[in-house]
């Protein structure tokens, strides 16, 4: 995984400061509720999401803030799949019906409970190098040639008790320690340690 320090062309550099954009817009609100998203749970097991240090949120993160509710989903924004905020409410922006996805509340956990109420200090994503290879026509004929993008693969928010980074990536069940990223689901990660086993380098946004 690269360190996130590449230097974006204009272009690039533009679109990555309007999206940031919003992730800044939420420095200094204050959180109130939190919910996860899947999809339905028809099974008579219990939803298994909490895995100590990190949580498997899967289709995304809902915050309800005092300025209204920010979602945190994974997108192709820029490419598939990055963690992206958004605002307003999680069901604007997933096909919710009597079997579609379905939302649970957490902000009792433990981990959020000592964040609640208190205001997000920082807000600062990071953006991975990705190598694409070049695109080929069904009758072989490349049509564009190979090249590299950078993809907002986590988003970290500060409180007083400490990081919350919402990454995306699939995490590789049964083995929570081998993370496939960037993916189409979303970790909510809550150490430094557990950022660093899943593949992130030791830098300031993953430093506590």
């Amino acid at each position: 995984m690269q360190d996130g320090r590449v230097q974006p062309t204009q272009d690039e550099a533009s679109k990555r400061q309007a999206f940031s954009a919003r992730a800044d817009a939420l420095v200094g609100c204050f959180i109130t509720e939190v919910s996860y998203w899947d999809v339905h749970d028809f099974g008579p097991d219990p939803r298994v999401w909490d895995y100590g240090d990190w949580h498997h949120a899967v289709l995304g993160v809902e915050l309800l803030t005092n300025l209204g509710p920010r979602s945190i989903m994974w997108t192709n924004a820029f490419f598939p799949y990055g963690a992206e905020l958004l605002a307003g409410p999680i069901t604007e922006h997933l096909h919710v019906g009597s079997q579609g996805p379905q939302g649970w509340r957490v902000e009792g956990h433990r981990e959020w409970q000592v964040r609640l109420g208190t205001p997000v200090r920082a807000a600062s994503y990071f953006w991975e190098l990705i190598q694409l290879g070049p695109s080929i026509a069904s009758d072989g004929a490349q049509l564009a040639d190979a090249r590299s993008t950078s993809v907002p693969v986590a988003l970290r928010l500060d409180f007083d008790a400490g990081p919350v980074w919402m990454v995306a990536g699939i995490p590789q069940l049964p083995d929570v320690a081998s993370v496939f990223i960037p993916g189409n689901e979303i970790m909510v990660v809550f150490s430094a340690a557990r950022m660093h086993l899943v593949g992130f380098p030791d830098t300031p946004f993953t430093r506590t």
